[in-house]
């Protein structure tokens, strides 16, 4: 969203609401972009919503299940995964 210095003035708490909630402001100065604003930290989201985005954008395929009956694998002996693979291996 674009917004001249003169309005950002007048309705600073409005436009750091919108910024806190996730949207980037550039700040224009007679209509040339002089600055971005843009939240601290990018707003949290749940697995759900990440597993969903990236099956939209085709670089997962979803699976049938439902995401929160995911159950971690525990690895019961301190050694890394790629370790278990290269001795799986032979």
């Amino acid at each position: 969203m674009k917004v001249g210095t003169r309005e950002l003035k007048n309705r600073l708490s409005y436009y750091l609401r919108r910024v806190r909630e996730g949207e980037e402001l550039y700040v224009t100065d007679h209509g040339k972009v002089i600055a971005r604003v843009q939240p601290v930290a990018p707003p949290k989201r749940s697995e759900a919503e990440i597993l969903r985005r990236l099956a939209e954008r085709g670089d997962i395929t979803a699976g049938r299940g439902r995401p929160q009956d995911f159950v971690p694998v525990r690895l019961r002996r301190k050694i890394s995964a790629s370790r278990m693979v290269i001795e799986d291996r032979g």
